[in-house]
């Protein structure tokens, strides 16, 4: 009993559990090691983030959580067999159904950033036709490795917090990119407050 307590614990304190994220599995603890992992989602399945004490420790799981929420969001959900459509001269795909209205699309980024942020990104990143939300069919992103960013606390609040990051490229090669990030709480919770198309 002593040991799962520990571990939820440890868990809880770092951060690293988000609601539907599956459940805490922990490999058996020997002295005071306890070795965690958090079970992964499936794409588009990713519950909001519960991260409520941040630290240059927290915000690393914040962020590859967002980011998860980003790659889905920007590649229409599941885009095989999306339909596509020409528009002003560029080819469109529409979203798959769970992110198929503004308010669904909306509702699924809320799940890492703020509504501002998350409005923003809808605004300026999707079309919205015949009710339906639809994107240029291109592939976005940057290939940085959030998972194995350093973080730098610039300044907090109990409300607002700013942070600076060093993230490795995805390749691997060359210099780490410097990432500001802010972020703000809500209703009782971490989220970021920019919109995913700029950090990622």
């Amino acid at each position: 009993m002593k040991k799962k307590w520990l571990i939820g614990s440890l868990a809880l304190s770092l951060g690293l559990v988000s609601a539907g994220s599956g459940a805490l599995a922990a490999a058996p603890v020997t002295g005071s090691t306890a070795v965690k992992t958090v079970a992964a989602s499936l794409p588009g399945k990713e519950g909001p983030a519960t991260i409520n004490n941040l630290t240059e420790r927290s915000i690393i799981p914040l962020l590859v959580h967002a980011k998860k929420l980003y790659t889905y969001a920007s590649g229409a959900g599941n885009t095989y067999g999306s339909e596509k459509f020409d528009y002003n001269g560029l080819e469109y795909r529409y979203l798959t159904s769970d992110l198929g209205t503004k308010q669904q699309l909306m509702n699924y980024i809320k799940r890492g950033f703020t509504h501002n942020a998350a409005a923003f990104y809808a605004q300026t990143q999707f079309l919205e036709m015949k009710g339906r939300m639809a994107q240029v069919n291109a592939d976005v992103g940057n290939h940085l490795q959030f998972d194995k960013a350093t973080a730098k606390m610039v300044s907090k609040t109990a409300t607002t917090a700013v942070f600076e990051l060093s993230v490795p490229q995805g390749s691997g090669q060359g210099e780490n990119a410097d990432v500001v990030v802010k972020l703000k709480k809500v209703n009782g919770y971490w989220r970021i407050d920019m919109s995913p198309d700029t950090l990622f």
